[in-house]
């Protein structure tokens, strides 16, 4: 009777236009009728994932960084960002890391830092494309495209309706999460864990570090095979933590620019699977998850830690990668270093509809995006401050630490008729008679951040992404003939940034 009545609760205020209200209601009534089986019943229900008693075991392996320490930050966004870091790796195989160099990205990549979408590619990569000794080939990469590029929704309902998805559902503490990790396993990962990434890692594949955020404490969750304790270690942050401003936003017991992860709750992460950590890292508060694990450090009393989508802490991983490079220069100041960030996260746009248009998703997704857009101002802040940031020997050790951004919305088809570092033209210039630069950058500020694609939204990120590596090239080959100027002892062209150069 009780579920019946706040059914019929539910239907009123859908009259009444509560939609958000309706949604809570729906899903206590169905607690309420599945919460026996899933507490007493059904053999096997858990809340977290960690069943195992396995305490902490470190996976750190030495790591030979080659020619210059390269990380690469991949942002969220859904299959948008999944496919477009396929495509711009497949571009990159055949880009050298630098002018003169022999070694191309993919050789030299030592660190790869992803949040949700961002997160399926990466660990895609990572733990795929090194199954032999000589690391991804060309038809790996291939393939690589192929299937971020598929629709993940829909096989994820037909695993929910055709093959038991929904009895689990309504039975166990199966969510929608999990449905999710079920597809990515059945359809490439085959239930992999972090002790096969770490396999991966010692054959030369990049260190994977999956961004989540907790609840519990508002701090950055990292799945990783490195322990916690290697993103403790920079002197800069440890500047940044110390300034007045943040002892002041919070309680005595916060821990600003603190990483957690498997060894904070003394869990092995070894039989952990890759694609729980995957949807951890995507889990939209509402849409997905969150991920739960117990924490076993925690002796008296039993704490759950929830995680959801590492985009509401950072959405670019940026700050994973300048926690370990920033301690790395602190002890090898001065040594070359570089951070790629693969920027597929979302075209913030204004919006002018009214509430009733709103969906549930709607309301899940907005807040992210405006959050997502405020921390990438605070990283860009961040990462340029750290080139000046100068330690009590007097030293620089993070001068030669460089930037560079692949943006799904920074090259406009009208550009490649035009100087890749000239954006002012580009906005009125046509590359075909049918489309103009602003109708472009509207078609893929449209392409919406879901497990999805259209025909159209593969096209516009194949093409993107080869303008990007292209303007990139160029950008590298300009920038090491004006240094090259400089040491000939030729500052006229050195200087020189016209149109003729």
């Amino acid at each position: 009777m009780k579920t019946l009545f706040i059914l019929f609760l539910s239907f009123f205020f859908f009259c009444g236009g509560c939609g958000v209200m309706v949604g809570t209601a729906v899903d206590s009534a169905i607690g309420i009728a599945t919460y026996p089986f899933k507490e007493y019943i059904f053999w096997g229900s858990y809340k977290y994932d960690n069943t195992w008693d396995t305490k902490y075991t470190p996976l750190k392996q030495d790591k030979d960084y080659g020619e210059i320490l390269l990380g690469m930050g991949v942002s969220g966004g859904g299959s948008r960002s999944a496919y477009f870091m396929a495509c711009v790796m497949k571009e990159l195989n055949q880009v050298s890391v630098e002018e003169g160099s022999n070694r191309t990205y993919l050789q030299e990549l030592d660190y790869i830092s992803s949040v949700s979408g961002g997160s399926l590619a990466s660990a895609y990569y990572c733990l795929l494309g090194y199954q032999g000794q000589d690391g991804p080939d060309a038809k790996f990469l291939d393939q690589f495209q192929q299937d971020m590029k598929s629709n993940f929704q829909a096989r994820a309902i037909l695993e929910y309706l055709l093959f038991g998805g929904c009895f689990l559902d309504f039975f166990t503490y199966y969510d929608r999460g999990d449905l999710m990790a079920d597809v990515w396993d059945k359809n490439f990962f085959r239930y992999a864990t972090f002790q096969d990434l770490s396999e991966a890692e010692k054959k030369g594949a990049p260190i994977l570090l999956i961004n989540a955020t907790s609840l519990n404490d508002g701090l950055k969750f990292v799945f990783s095979t490195l322990p916690d304790e290697s993103f403790q270690n920079s002197e800069y942050f440890q500047c940044i933590k110390n300034a007045c401003f943040m002892k002041q936003s919070a309680t005595q017991e916060y821990k600003s620019f603190h990483t957690i992860g498997f060894q904070s709750l003394d869990i092995d992460i070894r039989p952990y699977r890759i694609t729980k950590a995957v949807v951890a890292s995507a889990s939209v508060p509402n849409l997905l998850g969150p991920v739960t694990l117990k924490d076993q450090a925690k002796k008296e009393d039993i704490r759950l830690v929830n995680l959801v989508d590492g985009g509401v802490y950072d959405n670019y991983g940026l700050e994973s990668l300048m926690q370990i490079f920033t301690a790395y220069l602190d002890k090898n100041p001065g040594k070359k270093a570089k951070i790629l960030l693969i920027d597929g996260s979302g075209y913030f746009k204004e919006e002018n509809r009214q509430n009733d248009e709103y969906t549930v998703a709607d309301y899940s997704m907005r807040p992210l995006e405006v959050s997502w857009m405020r921390s990438k101002s605070y990283m860009e802040y961040v990462s340029e401050k750290a080139k000046n940031y100068q330690n009590e020997k007097g030293e620089y050790p993070y001068c030669n630490l460089d930037f560079e951004i692949i943006s799904l919305y920074d090259i406009l088809p009208s550009q490649e008729s035009t100087k890749p570092w000239v954006n002012e033209i580009a906005l009125q210039k046509i590359l075909r008679p049918d489309i103009t630069t602003q109708d472009f950058l509207e078609k893929v500020a449209t392409i919406q951040t879901r497990f999805k694609l259209s025909c159209e939204d593969i096209q516009m990120i194949e093409d993107v992404a080869k303008k990007v590596v292209k303007t990139l090239i160029h950008s590298k080959r300009r920038n090491y003939e004006r240094k090259t100027s400089r040491r000939k002892g030729n500052p006229e062209r050195a200087n020189d940034h016209t149109e003729s150069d």
